[in-house]
């Protein structure tokens, strides 16, 4: 694993429910406060259309895209509806100091 890297355009706090698109490093992703408050980082696209998975709905722990109406695990990664066939990356993360950050596979970076 890297080092933690603050996401950029996700400061501060993230209401219940609700969900935002940022970039960690080089890599596009979201980064959502689950209604428990539980916070979950994910790959920003949809790997069926790319579509920006921010831009959709939170429903409890998924994400539904809007393109397609798609749905994603946020805390797996794992497709749960179709038409996607391939998950989505999830990353660990954390607040510090009024900052959002996400450990990033070296892999992605």
């Amino acid at each position: 694993m890297s080092a933690w890297t603050t996401v950029a355009g996700v400061a501060g706090e993230l209401d219940p429910g609700t969900m935002r698109a940022g970039k960690a490093g080089d890599v596009d992703v979201a980064v959502a406060r689950l209604d428990d408050g539980t916070l979950a980082a994910f790959g920003l696209w949809c790997t069926h259309e790319e579509c920006p998975l921010a831009d959709g709905d939170l429903e409890g722990f998924h994400v539904v895209c809007y393109c397609h109406s798609g749905e994603f695990d946020v805390l797996t990664g794992a497709v749960v509806k179709g038409p996607p066939e391939d998950s989505i990356p999830v990353f660990p993360i954390r607040a510090v100091d009024g900052e959002l950050q996400v450990q990033l596979l070296s892999t992605l970076e």
